[in-house]
């Protein structure tokens, strides 16, 4: 796994056809990529990037905010079955969320998320589909997706380096350097509070 850590700066949108135009013409396409993803998202933070890709659960961690930019660290990289040795030790304190009962040495994935993680209130489980357009310019990787969370679809672009000037300078290439810089884990959690906040407004009106 590289272990490097890399300065970040993402944006969201209904809509970045400005942008994306900018990109596809600045930089080298490393083609496109579709995949079906997890998130646990933990309300006790915003610090952790969980997913499950493939079958393999990554973590990222944001170790630093920098010049606009988020510098997030990989943390971990494992494989299913999951060692209830490694959920107590790496994934609930990564969660900043204290770890369950944990009733097997190991678990599979689907048996993890129904048996340990939904049993954590403060821990959402959160379907994200993606289809990622990658890029490359100098010090610079971007991607360019369509991304539905939740059956909610959004733009995102993003770009990433382990130099924050390489980085600084390319968001301001592409001119999205006045958007706020919002992770995945921040706008999951911005719709799923929206779609709370929704479900108690229908309910304050039917009282």
């Amino acid at each position: 796994m590289d272990l490097a850590a890399r300065y970040e700066f993402r944006i969201w949108a209904n809509s970045l056809e400005d942008p994306r135009t900018r990109l596809q013409l600045l930089a080298q396409s490393g083609g496109t990529q579709a995949s079906k993803e997890t998130y646990l998202v933990s309300s006790a933070t915003d610090k952790c990037n969980m997913k499950i890709r493939n079958d393999l659960l990554d973590i990222k961690v944001l170790i630093a905010v920098n010049l606009g930019l988020e510098q997030w660290c990989p943390a971990l990289k494992t494989s299913f079955p999951l060692e209830a040795s490694v959920a107590a030790s790496e994934i609930f304190p990564r969660l900043e969320v204290e770890a369950p009962h944990l009733s097997a040495p190991q678990f599979h994935m689907d048996q993890f998320l129904e048996e340990v993680a939904r049993t954590v209130p403060s821990i959402a489980i959160v379907p994200v589909c993606k289809v990622r357009q990658r890029f490359t310019l100098g010090a610079c990787q971007a991607e360019s997706s369509s991304v539905t969370i939740n059956n909610a679809v959004f733009e995102t672009i993003a770009v990433e380096s382990p130099d924050p000037n390489a980085a600084l300078a390319m968001v301001h290439q592409l001119g999205i350097d006045r958007a706020a810089n919002t992770s995945y884990v921040r706008q999951i959690k911005r719709l799923l509070n929206n779609h709370e906040a929704r479900i108690n407004t229908r309910l304050a009106g039917s009282n």
